[in-house]
């Protein structure tokens, strides 16, 4: 087998250049990936529960002096506020401030405009069988 045809490498390839145009999508409005997920995260989730520092922990797989530090970064730029909760002090959850939904909201807009162009690239058949091959592939890696 060339090594060229791997389906790791593949996948790699292509999370590298999604991941770079996401980027540069999200740098307009001052932001990195990784923030934008999580401002995207913390508004679809808040809707229905608090959210905690230990869920973007796990929801991203991302270890907590990292996720510490973009918070506070987050906090400091204006775009979260964490806030204390009456059941236990130590606890704080994590709110988007009015600049925060406004930047979620255009990286939103920007994250949908390249899913649909690459939607635009293939069939809903296609789309099917693309989402069922990943997942299948991700059950079968694992954790």
């Amino acid at each position: 087998m060339d090594k060229e045809e791997f389906v790791g490498r593949k996948i790699n390839i292509f999370t590298n250049r999604m991941n770079r145009r996401i980027n540069k999508e999200v740098a307009k409005y001052g932001i990195t990936g990784i923030q934008g997920m999580i401002l995207g995260f913390v508004r679809h989730k808040s809707e229905t529960r608090d959210i905690f520092q230990k869920d973007i922990e796990e929801v991203f797989d991302i270890r907590r002096s990292s996720v510490t530090s973009v918070l506070q970064l987050m906090e400091k730029n204006g775009y979260i506020q964490r806030v204390s909760v009456s059941e236990d002090a130590r606890l704080k959850k994590i709110i988007l401030t009015e600049k925060g939904l406004e930047v979620q909201r255009n990286v939103y807009d920007s994250i949908v405009k390249i899913e649909q162009s690459l939607r635009d690239e293939l069939s809903d058949d296609e789309i099917y069988i693309l989402i069922h091959l990943i997942n299948r592939l991700s059950k079968k890696i694992g954790d």
